[in-house]
């Protein structure tokens, strides 16, 4: 009876850690870091948008919201991809709640968030929730939450500045963000 145990026990194990190995196939939707921009085309069923030699941009929608998919690469490497929302609302608080939506949906695949911030660098509307959205627009109020997993680092942003918001959930790879830091330096070099 304890072999059948311990065999039952084995399987359960061996599904259990197929099923998170399966998890952890892809970085960002059916991508992996470094795979090249002709790779990440042809995993992305998506009509191309905008396209050069660091971006791949998609139009689609996730958990109902229209977003633009974009794909960062150095030297045809894939280091860094993210959900930009287009979502337009007369009631700036709305935001509010796409975000929201998005850490939930986040929160439930990765589980509870390494980093949970509601940041104030000005508490003019900090009294009135109204005036939240009013607040993130003009940069007096930005929301942050951050997840990690073995490979990538993740991170859902509402924040804004003249009167505009941006809600944007960023993956990065740990393992790549070097080089292009180290891109992004060689520019900046360049143009001076």
């Amino acid at each position: 009876m304890k072999t059948l145990w311990r065999v039952a026990l084995i399987g359960f194990l061996v599904v259990l850690f197929a099923e998170n190995s399966f998890a952890e196939d892809y970085n960002f939707r059916k991508t992996r870091w470094g795979m090249s921009i002709a790779q990440v085309k042809s995993s992305e069923p998506l009509e191309v948008a905008k396209e050069d030699k660091t971006l791949l941009g998609y139009k689609t929608t996730v958990i109902g919201k229209d977003v633009l998919v974009a794909y960062f690469f150095v030297d045809n490497q894939l280091v860094r991809a993210r959900y930009v929302l287009v979502e337009s609302h007369t009631n700036k608080n709305d935001f509010i709640t796409d975000y929201n939506d998005f850490k939930k949906i986040l929160t439930k695949k990765y589980g509870k968030p390494k980093q949970d911030e509601t940041l104030w660098k000005n508490d003019l509307y900090k009294d009135d929730y109204s005036d939240w959205g009013t607040a993130i627009s003009i940069g007096h109020l930005v929301y942050l939450s951050s997840w990690e997993t073995q490979d990538t680092e993740i991170n859902n942003i509402l924040m804004g500045e003249n009167f505009a918001i941006s809600c944007i959930v960023e993956y990065t790879s740990k393992n790549l963000k070097e080089i292009e830091k180290k891109a992004q330096e060689k520019k900046a070099l360049d143009e001076f």
